[in-house]
């Protein structure tokens, strides 16, 4: 099923591989340097100084979900700051998540500022959610330490060559590269030919909310449940929207806070209006598989969307089952590469 605007049906059937194309460059092997190629952006970074809110808006400006940042008196980069952060620290913020017995200095003087009103520098809120390290590679790294890292949960790392950052690949940016590269190569082929079920990818517990729950109760379900993202159902229990960290930004200016009080269908909704008025374009619709689908339809959905995720879903009723994101195909993509 799909909510929002449809799209044109797209072929995700893999072929078996030609011969004669040669196969004695191992896809493994690219180097990180030749997809900066792929990465039509500068890089951003955010300056530890700025206040959280501000470091929030420099990632809306330029259409990124996450930006390291630099600490100008230690000159390091002391992290990566990415939604996930924000959700983190909103909930800090507004009591709904407390102190970890093992803060930080760093998370001690964040907890405080924030019950104080202070503004919060960014570099205190750096990795707050723990989930995004800041991770750098070289560019003659081979993407095979990519595929280790992503299959981790990293969502991204950074490319430098000493104190200068060349770039930042992402999860996206290298599945989008080898889905293009699968005809190549027959232990890719034969991967992605799997079904879901063959490879264990579809057993995962799903976590979701009924569309009247209050938005910032499905945040902290999702960091207390370590996800970015949940499902939406309707009161039959299909899944009808997807709601992601990411999405908090959508209420992070003053005027729009007021918005994490409100239900997760009527705050989908918005942001449908808004993204409309924005890009004269409905919201991506909610991508789902069975089972039964390969693992090779299931990433061309991710890739044609630029998706992070596809739900698994009963297809008699619409009910979510599971959740495949691009972290578990990268976990099953690394015996690959090391068989």
């Amino acid at each position: 099923m799909a909510t929002g605007r449809e799209y044109e049906p797209v072929d995700y059937e893999l072929q078996p591989p030609h011969e004669g194309l040669g196969f004695q460059h191992k896809w493994y092997e690219t180097k990180c340097g030749e997809l900066l190629d792929k990465v039509h952006q500068q890089p951003v970074v955010i300056s530890g100084e700025i206040p959280v809110e501000s470091a929030c808006e420099l990632l809306v400006k330029n259409g990124i979900s996450a930006a390291p940042v630099w600490d100008k008196e230690k000159r390091v980069f002391v992290g990566m700051f990415d939604f996930r952060d924000v959700v983190t620290y909103v909930l800090l913020g507004l009591g709904k998540n407390g102190k970890p017995d093992d803060a930080t200095y760093e998370v001690e003087e964040l907890f405080r500022r924030a019950r104080a009103h202070e503004p919060v520098p960014a570099k205190l809120a750096a990795d707050l959610s723990q989930k995004n390290p800041f991770y750098s590679v070289m560019e003659e790294t081979p993407i095979l330490q990519l595929v280790e890292i992503f299959g981790k949960g990293i969502h991204r790392v950074a490319v430098t060559d000493g104190d200068k950052l060349k770039g930042i690949i992402s999860q996206s940016t290298v599945m989008q590269f080898l889905y293009g590269q699968i005809q190549k190569y027959p232990d890719l082929v034969e991967t992605v030919g799997k079904t879901l079920a063959e490879t264990g990818l579809g057993s995962k517990n799903v976590i979701t909310a009924h569309g009247n729950t209050v938005v910032l109760d499905a945040l902290k379900l999702m960091t207390d449940n370590d996800v970015s993202s949940i499902g939406i159902l309707d009161p039959s229990g299909a899944i009808v929207a997807n709601l992601s960290m990411s999405d908090i930004k959508w209420a992070m200016k003053a005027t729009r806070f007021a918005l994490l009080y409100e239900t997760c269908l009527h705050f989908v909704s918005f942001i449908d209006q808004e993204q409309g008025m924005m890009a004269g374009k409905d919201k991506l619709p909610v991508f789902d598989v069975t089972e039964t689908s390969t693992v090779g339809y299931a990433l061309g959905k991710m890739v044609a969307t630029r998706a992070h995720r596809v739900w698994v879903v009963d297809r008699a009723r619409g009910n979510p089952v599971s959740v495949v994101s691009l972290t578990d195909i990268y976990r099953i993509l690394l015996p690959a590469a090391q068989a």
